[in-house]
């Protein structure tokens, strides 16, 4: 009988709530493979049974996490009568995605594969297909515009120049720039000397990150306004 109070205290503890948190967590600190069922029961003292109380398996769990990273993104709001126009709240909704995707990295290569598998996924891409809509997208490139701009978000955070020092030491990470920098520099000046002039930016990390993530964010939108002013121009070089 104790055994079964004491399964029943422990589920009680585990909320979900408490699990997706103490994972999501453990992803940030670790890395995405230090994410197993039996590393986070081991974490909270319990079996492994306690969490598939919860989650029937990894993946559900990796689904929660999603979900939670979603939820932290602050769809843009705005006084009644002061909307402001298509594109501007396009990058606003962009950029608040990416700030919760920054927050996470080490899961932000999760969230395209699962964004509309969860309530928090589909409020985010109503509003951006909206703001899309009222640009003068059609259904198909809404889709599509909607698909390459989240990789194009979630590339931001995991694929920016320089090398990361999660699991590597400060040192290690040094030896490595340092190497790729005499790899580039070394090539032909004769051939490639915009590359070598480039050589430095391209293998340190961003002296400003958030002026990178912004950079990144400018090229997105403004590439969408300048499809639709294309097809905006388009039934008027028809019709002429």
């Amino acid at each position: 009988m104790a055994g079964k109070r004491g399964g029943t205290a422990a589920k009680e503890r585990l909320s979900r709530d408490v699990i997706v948190a103490s994972a999501l967590a453990l992803a940030d600190a670790e890395g995405l493979d230090a994410l197993t069922i039996r590393r986070l029961a081991t974490d909270h003292g319990v079996t492994p049974m306690a969490l598939y109380w919860h989650f029937k398996d990894k993946d559900l769990l990796l689904d929660g996490v999603v979900e939670r990273v979603l939820e932290g993104v602050e769809i843009p709001s705005y006084p009644a009568g002061s909307q402001p126009e298509w594109h501007v709240r396009l990058l606003d909704c962009f950029a608040a995605l990416l700030n919760a995707l920054n927050e996470h990295r080490e899961v932000a290569d999760l969230v395209h594969r699962r964004f509309l598998g969860s309530t928090a996924g589909l409020d985010i891409a109503e509003f951006a297909f909206a703001a899309l809509q009222e640009g003068g997208f059609g259904r198909t490139e809404r889709a599509e515009i909607g698909v390459q701009a989240l990789h194009n978000l979630v590339v931001l955070v995991t694929m920016e120049p320089g090398e990361r020092a999660l699991r590597d030491s400060e040192e290690e990470v040094a030896r490595r720039i340092r190497e790729k920098k005499v790899v580039l520099q070394s090539l032909a000046p004769e051939r490639y000397p915009n590359i070598i002039d480039c050589a430095e930016s391209l293998v340190d990390k961003p002296a400003d990150e958030g002026r990178y993530r912004g950079l990144g964010l400018d090229i997105l939108i403004e590439g969408i306004r300048a499809r639709a002013a294309r097809q905006l121009a388009e039934p008027a070089e028809k019709a002429s």
